[in-house]
């Protein structure tokens, strides 16, 4: 993406900020705005559910639609507090629930001298630092190993540094209790945390990400979750993420994550983790045509799972996307977007010999966005 655009992802995910964001009160030092987007598609295509499931066919869908509100004031001129509270929903038809689901809510402080701290309910630092360079596309064709909430998305708290000559650096940490659990002989009901970090830097026109999100799974012991819970596969993800932009409109970017303590094969089967994604190793491209972006990406998943004793493995995943967007004005665009899942429903032999090929179902997605 351009280099005013990833700034923009890089900066608005680590801040009180949002992309359209109007300032409906600015008075002594103290200011709120009001911010959100409406998104809707229509899809067709895709991959099939389950049997008797039909789940290929067009529909209209919302894509993300969500409001939210910033607050902020000034203490001193190198310090700032702030507030947010921001609600998604499906706004494509009437909706009795309206906007019931609690996205990002927390509290913090940010001094330009000492960096930022930020308390309650919000993106992991793993995802603001490196993988939201690959949050791309409206619908599908992000993947992802879930570093984005498993610390996170509730009883969470996070410090990142200032700027430190192209570097900054960001821990965080989430609480987990047992204390509404009900107590079980054997069973560990105590609390603890789990931990991810990030550090990025940025040469010129090149930007790097190494993060580490520990998504610590205490199943067995009796505390619970708020918001993202453990990894399929294990725990301990790590993932380095990069983005060069070759000339001001053309950019490429890379990743590569992976869960470095995955389960057993006894542990998956266990679960249910029959397509516990272990790895992936992404790539994308985006073109800045002057009215809108075309933008492409790539994905090789690994999967922790090796079959049951006496089957073969299940191949490995290949996902790709691509997709261009149009800008009438500022805030509105359309887009069209196609998808190849390339995803397994069963583990049936004839089909984990050759999970989709090219020829199946891909999804297709026209839609229009209002960011305001």
């Amino acid at each position: 993406m351009k280099k005013t655009l990833l700034a923009t992802a890089i900066a608005g995910t680590m801040a009180a900020t949002g992309a359209q964001a109007a300032t409906v009160y600015d008075q002594d030092g103290t200011s709120l705005d009001i911010y959100g987007r409406l998104v809707y598609a229509v899809t067709t295509g895709g991959a099939e559910g389950g049997p008797g499931v039909k789940s290929d066919g067009s529909e209209f869908v919302d894509l993300g639609s969500r409001f939210g509100f910033i607050a902020n004031h000034e203490v001193t001129s190198d310090m700032s507090v702030f507030a947010r509270m921001e609600f998604r929903g499906d706004a494509d038809a009437q909706n009795d629930g309206g906007f019931d689901t609690i996205r990002n809510t927390y509290v913090g402080v940010e001094s330009n001298s000492w960096g930022s701290v930020q308390a309650g309910n919000f993106d992991s630092v793993y995802y603001r630092s490196g993988d939201v360079i690959f949050d791309v596309p409206e619908n599908q064709g992000w993947e992802q190993l879930g570093g984005i909430a498993a610390d996170s998305r509730g009883d969470a708290i996070s410090y990142s540094t200032p700027d430190l000559e192209g570097f900054r650096a960001h821990v965080q940490a989430k609480h987990l209790s047992g204390n509404t659990d009900a107590t079980v002989p054997g069973q560990d009901n105590s609390a603890t945390w789990t931990t991810a970090a990030a550090v990025d830097y940025t040469l010129n026109d090149l930007y790097m990400s190494l993060g580490y999100s520990q998504g610590k799974d205490v199943s067995d012991r009796g505390a619970t979750y708020d918001g993202g819970g453990s990894y399929a596969a294990g725990e301990d993800l790590v993932g380095f993420f990069a983005n060069y932009d070759l000339t001001d409109a053309f950019s490429l970017r890379f990743k590569y994550e992976e869960i470095i303590d995955t389960f057993s094969q006894d542990e998956l089967t266990t679960a249910g983790a029959v397509d516990a994604e272990e790895s992936i190793l992404g790539v994308g491209a985006t073109y800045d045509y002057g009215m809108g972006e075309i933008y492409g990406q790539y994905a090789r998943i690994g999967l922790a799972w090796d079959g049951l004793p006496g089957q073969d493995s299940p191949d490995d995943k290949d996902r790709w996307m691509l997709g261009a967007n149009y800008r009438f004005s500022e805030p509105m665009y359309v887009f069209a977007e196609v998808y190849q899942e390339d995803s397994p429903n069963t583990v049936d032999d004839s089909i984990s010999d050759n999970f989709r090929s090219l020829d199946d179902e891909i999804l297709t997605t026209l839609g229009v966005r209002y960011d305001f």
